[in-house]
């Protein structure tokens, strides 16, 4: 008998976070769409409906438009000021802290400074911001963790590798989900670039893109008909391209995002100068002809453009959309980064790809992470989630 109610109790869990994943989705629908799209009875879906509407998670939001005999349907959409998120978006620098509604729409933020702080401080500092935030908000109206970050995430978020923080593994979806009770999502902030991106351009653009992320290191994301290709790793920062290059965090020698790191341009230009300069002046520099700038800045753009040629000649993209980060006080290096890349990549593949550069700011991206998070809060297919859902909570 308990075996049957906990199935029955599973089955209503399911189409809960079903329709709910639809509506969100698809907003301004009816039951009867919601109904012929999730496989469901109309039956079901007004009493699945029911309960998300007196949660708050959906509204009516006036009727259909057709132009037919008969009752119009009621409409549906999906309310996201009803609960609220906390994203933390880290670089080496800095811990932005943001407590938003499901859309990404900011309610409260603040930063904290964490440069040179260690790993296990950083956590603390972050659990202990984060249970201000909820306590602000309401514990009963938070409903997951986002904590995003330049590195590798791997193990169903458990293990977590970043140069540019100088991680080399740190539990901290353990730790945090222990101290708030919260689902905690860590992911890796170049996906979460890439889904911004591939969200608010046009379609047609999406069918085979590669998105690279110069930002906090080298990160690649392949998108293949609007959709991100979670197998492709992307690491493309630690492959290497040297093979007695400079040593790197991770242990290997010669990696990419090594030999052509904004560090190694401003110490190239010292040693053949003998005088510092910021990245700005060196390309500055760089424009005049100066033989110490068109070392520094031609050595790392070789290195760069071997690394692009390499996933050219793997992906094949349709587009190469290059987010300028580190180097955006820099486009001659990126100039000349192409170039190489052109020369070294087969002609057929590059005589047609198209070739976007941008640079994302850090709240640009909060909508997509938003996003992100409620589709593994709320999306059946990520594991665990019909075992512990949120909607159960409340």
């Amino acid at each position: 008998m308990e075996k049957q109610v906990a199935n029955v109790q599973l089955m209503q869990k399911m189409n809960r976070l079903k329709v709910l994943n639809y509506v969100r989705r698809n907003p301004m629908t009816s039951r009867p769409i919601v109904a012929e799209k999730t496989g469901l009875s109309l039956a079901s879906i007004t009493n699945v409906t029911s309960y998300l509407l007196k949660l708050g998670l959906l509204e009516e939001c006036g009727t259909e438009h057709a132009d037919r005999v008969g009752r119009k349907s009621t409409l549906l959409q999906f309310r996201a000021d009803r609960f609220g998120l906390i994203i933390a978006l880290l670089d080496e620098s800095n811990a932005k802290i943001f407590y938003t509604d499901l859309g990404g729409k900011i309610l409260s933020s603040f930063m904290v400074a964490i440069k040179s702080i260690a790993p296990a401080n950083v956590i603390s500092i972050l659990k202990n911001e984060i249970v201000l935030l909820m306590d602000k908000h309401g514990v009963k109206n938070t409903l997951g963790i986002g904590v995003i970050f330049s590195g590798l995430v791997l193990d169903g978020s458990r293990f977590v590798f970043s140069s540019s923080m100088k991680w080399h593994r740190l539990e901290i979806k353990e730790i945090l989900e222990q101290e708030t009770g919260l689902p905690v999502f860590v992911d890796n902030i170049s996906r979460i670039r890439a889904a911004d991106f591939s969200a608010t351009t046009e379609r047609e653009l999406s069918k085979n893109m590669l998105f690279v992320d110069l930002e906090n290191g080298i990160g690649a994301v392949q998108i293949y008909n609007g959709v991100i290709n979670h197998s492709f790793l992307g690491e493309i920062g630690h492959t290497t391209i040297e093979k007695n290059g400079e040593p790197c965090f991770c242990g290997n020698q010669g990696c990419l995002e090594v030999m052509c790191s904004v560090e190694r341009i401003l110490r190239l230009y010292a040693e053949k100068s003998g005088k510092s300069a910021e990245l700005a002046e060196i390309e500055t520099l760089y424009q005049k002809g100066d033989e110490p700038a068109v070392y520094a800045v031609s050595d790392c753009a070789q290195y760069l453009g071997i690394g692009l040629a390499n996933l050219i000649n793997l992906l094949n993209p349709a587009v190469l959309v290059l987010n300028t980060g580190n180097f955006s006080n820099c486009p001659s290096l990126l100039e000349k980064a192409i170039d190489h890349m052109k020369k070294r990549s087969f002609l057929a593949l590059t005589q047609v790809m198209q070739i976007i550069t941008l640079s994302l700011n850090s709240e640009d991206i909060l909508s997509s992470a938003a996003i992100e998070l409620c589709d593994r809060l709320f999306d059946i297919s990520y594991s665990g989630n019909i075992i512990s859902s949120p909607i159960d909570k409340h």
